[in-house]
């Protein structure tokens, strides 16, 4: 018995501390209340980003509904942009940058927005070796699927952060 409150108050203090200070694991993602029922809108129906923002909401216990009347989170087409950074003695590419944007709005029922427009943008520099392109496409693919979670954590910390009173 001894030993199991030992352990215990230390854990329990632990616990108490990161959730006080906002700490939460990654990926978890939490809206306000308001925005419980939502309905998405998005330029690309049916897109990587609009299914990923999908399911995190859906994760973050949000209700997407098809009806309007409540709050519409809408979002642009995503454009994706690759640029060279740095050459190499042959004037090959040696460093590329990624560059992920989209545009997202919410509005209340009457179709007013309360929150933006924001142009949310997101970028990666990498090696790009062109000696073994197969495996730097796997490791682009793998880069885009980064940027797009780290844009689907902007536009949550985005609504988290909206002041209550536009949210009414």
């Amino acid at each position: 018995m001894q030993c199991i409150s030992g352990r215990f108050w230390p854990s329990l203090a632990l616990a108490l501390v990161l959730g006080a200070c906002g700490w939460h694991p990654r990926g978890v993602q939490e809206v306000p209340p308001q925005l419980q029922q939502l309905r998405l809108v998005s330029e690309t129906k049916g897109g990587v980003f609009e299914q990923k923002l999908a399911r995190a909401l859906v994760a973050a216990g949000v209700v997407l509904v098809e009806s309007a009347g409540g709050f519409s989170l809408h979002t642009g087409a995503e454009r994706l942009q690759t640029r060279n950074v740095a050459l190499d003695r042959e004037a090959r590419s040696a460093e590329q940058e990624m560059r992920v944007t989209v545009e997202f709005d919410l509005r209340n029922g009457a179709g007013d927005i309360v929150l933006g427009p924001h142009e949310l943008s997101t970028s990666r520099i990498y090696s790009y070796d062109p000696n073994s392109v197969i495996a730097k496409q796997d490791e682009e693919k793998l880069i885009l699927t980064e940027l797009r979670n780290n844009l689907v954590g902007q536009i949550f910390r985005q609504l988290r952060h909206a002041d209550g009173a536009i949210l009414k």
